[in-house]
């Protein structure tokens, strides 16, 4: 798929017509418009674009079925708070979309007291940072919070891959010092104490110096705390070519095609991921990887698989509101949303929704990097 800044796409929807804010009369038809802010160039750009590709696949498929039709509309945050404003605000203000597809945490903190303020529903399969626990009222997440993955991923790394000492390199940022703190906390319970805490900024491009002071520590593993796959990459290979063969410990933005590209480097690098099983033999799942695969002669990875999923929620719920005549609003999609759906089973497995703070529970695996792919090794649910 080639970079875009903005795209529109028309898919499907079988539910009665009726024409709301977000909605455009086209003769006997309805278009209901759908908002993608997401990244689609720069740093995390190659992710944003994978994410993409599930959204669309979810598009064509509904379109398929259906008479209704909805225009997913893209615009490209670039993971970045201004770019996220200014996206948000053209498509609540120009486009009058009444739910928006977004992600990354600097992003969806810049635009949730927005989403509040102008009742336009977010959904989330790429925002981790519990700093985003009851961020709004009209933001919910499909991606768990890595308070919760590091109680998981920490006791794992003690026991099995018999880490004593634990580096932290911490980017700052509002993740990055969320996710720092809950890292601390959960070592601490562990019983153990870290090495070193080193931390950077977003932009850097030489993590030598703060890897230097890491190693000289002799840490077991280091937990890198970015969530941009082309930084990671980089500090991944960096320490590799100072000479440390530990472990790298992360959650899921690490499973991103820019770590696959610095090879056998990333190996010994152990992340959290919601279970997502391309063998898996129930429908909803085998109908999702057989139609990706036709698609793009690949199979497809967790994110989009969560993404195909997003879309398919919105279309149950704006589905539902439709058969009771409802209008699809913002206010609406949350009002139906929260009353009829505790659970969601999709592609990527069972979504348990908590709407008291936006959070989600979802079953969680350790992912490896071996022989050029991301492999699951356990279940830690």
């Amino acid at each position: 798929m080639t970079m875009i800044d903005r795209r529109s796409v028309v898919l499907g929807l079988s539910a009665a017509p009726f024409l709301t804010r977000g909605a455009v009369s086209q003769g006997v038809s309805t278009t209901y418009r759908l908002g993608f802010l997401m990244p689609l160039t720069g740093g995390s750009g190659k992710l944003g674009q994978m994410m993409l590709e599930g959204s669309q696949l979810a598009v064509d498929e509904i379109n398929a079925e259906g008479s209704r039709k909805i225009e997913l509309i893209a615009e490209d945050s670039q993971a970045l708070a201004k770019n996220g404003i200014d996206g948000f605000r053209k498509l609540a203000e120009v486009d009058k979309v009444p739910f928006v597809i977004t992600g990354w945490t600097a992003v969806v903190a810049a635009i949730a007291p927005l989403a509040t303020e102008s009742k336009v529903y977010l959904l989330s399969a790429s925002s981790a940072s519990p700093a985003l626990r009851s961020v709004s009222p009209y933001f919910q997440s499909t991606w768990m919070f890595d308070d919760e993955t590091v109680r998981l991923i920490l006791p794992y790394a003690a026991q099995k891959l018999n880490v004593a000492k634990l580096g932290l390199l911490t980017e700052v940022s509002d993740l990055g010092a969320a996710l720092g703190a809950s890292i601390k906390k959960e070592w601490s319970r562990l019983g153990k104490e870290l090495s070193i805490e080193e931390s950077f900024q977003s932009k850097e491009t030489n993590f030598r110096p703060s890897l230097l002071k890491i190693l000289a520590t002799k840490p077991d593993a280091i937990y890198n705390t970015s969530s941009n796959g082309k930084l990671s990459a980089q500090v991944v290979r960096q320490a590799r070519e100072l000479g440390y063969e530990g472990i790298f410990l992360s959650y899921g933005a690490f499973e991103d095609p820019e770590i696959l590209a610095i090879g056998q480097k990333a190996e010994k690098c152990f992340y959290t991921s919601p279970t997502f099983d391309t063998t898996a033999r129930n429908e909803t799942t085998r109908k999702f990887v057989d139609a990706f695969t036709r698609k793009h002669s690949r199979p497809p990875n967790i994110h989009q698989a969560n993404h195909y999923d997003l879309v398919q929620l919105f279309s149950a719920v704006a589905a539902n509101l439709a058969r009771e005549k409802a209008p699809l609003t913002g206010q609406a999609f949350r009002t139906e949303l929260t009353s009829k759906f505790p659970t969601y089973d999709g592609a990527a497995g069972r979504y348990r929704f908590n709407f008291a703070d936006g959070s989600v529970m979802r079953s969680t695996v350790v992912k490896t990097v071996k022989d050029g792919a991301f492999v699951k090794i356990a279940d830690l649910d």
